[in-house]
């Protein structure tokens, strides 16, 4: 598999075994990465709407409001 890194292109293929496993451990935490991104909109997008549906039952109050008071 072909992959760049500072701009130059290398062949995993290639690497030693040490590099392989570097490798191989950079895929994987690019896929975490991924998967923790797509869990952040998520989240997101799930706070918003609970935080929505929240506001849909706070209670109703009436602003009270001061009586003017007499001088």
């Amino acid at each position: 598999m072909n992959f760049k890194i500072d701009n130059k292109d290398y062949d995993s293929e290639k690497l030693s075994d040490k590099g392989k496993l570097y490798f191989g451990k950079l895929q994987n935490l690019q896929n975490k990465l991924q998967q923790i991104t797509l869990e952040i909109i998520d989240i997101n997008y799930l706070k918003k709407r609970y935080s929505e549906l929240l506001e849909k039952e706070l209670p109703k109050e009436k602003v009270k409001t001061k009586s003017p008071q007499p001088d």
